[in-house]
């Protein structure tokens, strides 16, 4: 807040260099320290976070059945929605708490999951693509099922 109020920051790399400083150097890190601020700005600018959401309602729509749906995310922020929707949309229930009720699904699945959990890439697409290594695939394929109603 002080060095913006001091100066403000008109170039990126000033604000990468500031938080390189701050954060005390990179001592050997493969990513740079200001990576995660560029990454959180991004994502606050551009709402992806509710654009993956309404991305994914809309392919619930639009895919026919036997449609499949393949999702490549890159940071966790993403994995979980996509994790969360696919597997409520899949028919399976969140695991029961001690204290609440069971949570009954009772919407027939939209998705049949094509497999267990996310994909990493292998270690030849690593290695051949080294940005490649934050990648979680998820993938299934759209039943016979009517979309399902958001709540509001």
């Amino acid at each position: 807040m002080r060095r913006r109020a001091e100066q403000p920051f008109t170039r990126t790399l000033e604000l990468a260099e500031f938080v390189e400083r701050v954060q005390g150097g990179r001592r050997g890190a493969k990513v740079h320290p200001a990576t995660r601020v560029f990454q959180g700005l991004r994502i606050a600018v551009n709402d992806e976070l509710a654009e993956l959401e309404a991305g994914l309602v809309a392919a619930e729509r639009v895919l026919k059945t036997d449609g499949r749906l393949a999702i490549v995310t890159f940071h966790s922020l993403e994995d979980r929605i996509v994790k969360a929707f696919l597997t409520l949309r899949a028919g399976r229930t969140p695991a029961g708490s001690r204290y609440l009720p069971p949570v009954e699904v009772t919407t027939q699945p939209s998705f049949q999951l094509l497999f267990n959990g996310a994909r990493p890439p292998s270690e030849a697409e690593t290695a051949a693509n080294p940005r490649a290594r934050s990648a979680k695939l998820r993938a299934a394929v759209r039943t016979a099922a009517p979309v399902w109603k958001e709540a509001a």
